[in-house]
């Protein structure tokens, strides 16, 4: 039963960092949408809603 709470604890803390690590790289990536988009309606309604979809698949992006 250690074993299976030493599992639980690696794959709940793996996730913790991920999620961290994916609202980093939202920002980043809507820093980058802001710097080509001139409209600020676009930067509020659709560059927000991308910047969050890319950063949570960020690993797929940064290649």
């Amino acid at each position: 039963m250690d074993r299976n709470d030493t599992l639980s604890g690696i794959l709940g803390f793996l996730m913790w960092a991920y999620f961290i690590i994916s609202q980093i790289m939202s920002f980043v990536f809507f820093i980058d949408y802001c710097r080509s988009d001139d409209s600020i309606i676009q930067i509020i309604f659709i560059d927000t809603l991308l910047a969050e979809i890319k950063g949570f698949l960020w690993i797929f992006f940064i290649w």
